[in-house]
């Protein structure tokens, strides 16, 4: 995720956006954080494991990017209000 958890505790977020934001990135986090131990199988385990895994990294990272464009509108949507 390109947002850091302190950009969001520092963005002025409105009433109620906080719990999205916040529950959007740690999707998005958890989304990278299972990515990466697949791709760390692929690299360790070869063969067996980049079929068991290669579809799960590229799902993961779809769902990362996902919840980062989501979390990038909300922040937007809070910085708009805020003005």
């Amino acid at each position: 995720m390109k947002t850091t958890f302190q950009e969001i505790l520092d963005t002025k977020l409105t009433l109620g956006s906080f719990p999205v934001s916040s529950k959007i990135f740690s999707l998005g986090r958890e989304a990278e954080i299972i990515a990466n131990l697949c791709q760390q199988k692929i690299d360790e385990d070869g063969e067996f494991a980049k079929i068991m895994c290669s579809n799960i990294v590229d799902w993961m990272g779809d769902l990362s990017k996902q919840a980062q464009a989501i979390l990038d509108l909300q922040m937007k949507k809070d910085e708009e209000v805020s003005k």
